[in-house]
């Protein structure tokens, strides 16, 4: 005889639907829906080559002895932004298509074909009209060196930064100063021209008649950029630049790894986890070759995860919250279903024992 005949016999039919209903609920709420609930609320980790990570942190490798304290650390990626400041609209008038097509003509296709085998990194170009102001006098004509930290800072408020925090960011800005303020030069500076480390540089351009005059004067920008990121020879560059990367990829990895040891809650889904499996990878060939490029992609990969804002998920939902927002809603509910469960239970067995 089974369990629902011997039920039959001890409940009538409207108190047998009703105690095979409950039961099913009771059941499926306590033993399906919590731990499903759990489940899906418990941060997911996918699987991360620690013991490797901490091996390759580990291993010693050349330290880059020559420090250039103005020029820009070795990056995995670079944003190169040329800004056209001009204020002189009435007398000098270019707009963004053709601001494009002059750098397009004199320094992109020289810093593509130069550098893009051996830096990863992005060329854009703007336009910013009518920044009266920035300037210490509408009627200035000349710039003294007191007077530049001021003018940079006012300056860079109307500039974008990168919204990838892995990638350093340069400016190149011609600044087209007003009609009353032309000719606009800096003290004791024949170049006309102000580099600041670790920043960029900017241009006075006074001379807006003349379309072949601005191509001479942007190509000095190159040069600027060879001294922004400290470049004497190209092999001497690589190879400082190679070890750089290098030494920053792995140590971001282990801090990285250090950090998902300590706070359980950052998420790691299976792209990220991909991106470290691949960046450990690289940075393993990177130590046996020291191959400039795959150095630099290996750091890359490993700059892209840590500053990922998904690892942030639920980096401010912790576990006591968790269940400081749900319990009161659960318990009140599972509380006396478990009790329910508890006395169904005993009342089966109760059946079967007298049934035997």
């Amino acid at each position: 005889m089974n369990i629902l005949t011997l039920i039959k016999k001890e409940l009538p039919d409207e108190k047998l639907y009703l105690f095979i209903n409950r039961f099913i609920f009771t059941f499926l709420f306590l033993f399906v829906g919590l731990p499903l609930w759990y489940s899906t609320t418990t941060t997911y980790r996918a699987p991360l080559p620690y013991s490797r990570i901490t091996t390759l942190a580990s291993t010693s490798s050349e330290d880059v002895t020559v420090t250039n304290l103005t020029s820009f650390q070795a990056a995995s990626s670079y944003e190169i932004s040329f800004y056209l400041v001009n204020n002189n609209d009435e007398n000098y008038s270019l707009n963004k298509t053709e601001y494009e097509e002059i750098i397009a003509s004199t320094i992109a296709p020289y810093l593509i074909n130069t550098y893009s085998k051996y830096i990863d990194f992005d060329i854009s170009t703007e336009i910013i009209s009518n920044t009266r102001g920035i300037l210490p006098s509408e009627t200035i004509h000349s710039l003294e060196k007191r007077q530049i930290p001021f003018f940079i800072n006012k300056l860079e408020y109307l500039l974008h930064r990168s919204t990838k925090h892995y990638r350093e960011k340069i400016f190149f800005i011609l600044f087209i100063p007003d009609e009353k303020q032309t000719p606009l030069t800096i003290e004791n500076n024949p170049q006309n021209s102000i580099i600041v480390p670790k920043w960029g540089s900017v241009i006075f351009y006074n001379k807006y008649n003349s379309q072949d005059n601005l191509n001479v004067v942007m190509k000095q920008f190159l040069n600027h950029f060879n001294q922004l990121l400290g470049i004497e020879t190209i092999d001497q560059w690589i190879s400082l630049r190679t070890i750089e990367n290098y030494n920053n990829g792995r140590q971001t990895l282990l801090t990285l790894s250090q950090l998902l040891l300590s706070i359980p809650n950052i998420v790691i889904d299976d792209i990220m986890a991909k991106k470290i499996h691949n960046s450990v990878d690289l940075l393993e060939q990177c130590q046996e070759n020291k191959q400039h490029n795959i150095c630099q992609q290996g750091r890359l990969l490993a700059d892209q995860v840590f500053f990922d804002p998904s690892l942030l998920k639920l980096l401010y939902f912790p576990d006591d919250q968790k269940f400081a927002i749900y319990v009161p809603l659960y318990l009140p509910m599972g509380a006396p279903l478990a009790w329910t469960l508890f006395n169904d239970i005993k009342f089966l067995i109760d059946i079967i024992k007298r049934n035997r």
